[in-house]
């Protein structure tokens, strides 16, 4: 399963390909890694997720950054 990061607008933030984890629902808080050793991490906030069932190994979430 493939998860894909968007800002509430719709701009691509982040990808986590091949994710076996379990999928975040609205409402919870995900946190993301950047850098080349994950060193910066960004905390984000779920605000809707988006499965097409035409290919529903390919999720989208929109988030807001929460400060």
């Amino acid at each position: 399963m493939n998860i894909s990061y968007y800002t509430w607008d719709g701009k691509p933030i982040k990808q986590w390909p091949n994710w076996t984890g379990t999928i975040p629902l609205v409402g919870d808080f995900v946190v993301l890694h950047y850098g080349d050793y994950g060193e910066e991490e960004v905390q984000y906030r779920v605000l809707k997720r988006q499965i097409d069932g035409m290919k529903p190994d390919n999720i989208n979430l929109y988030v807001i950054e929460e400060l």
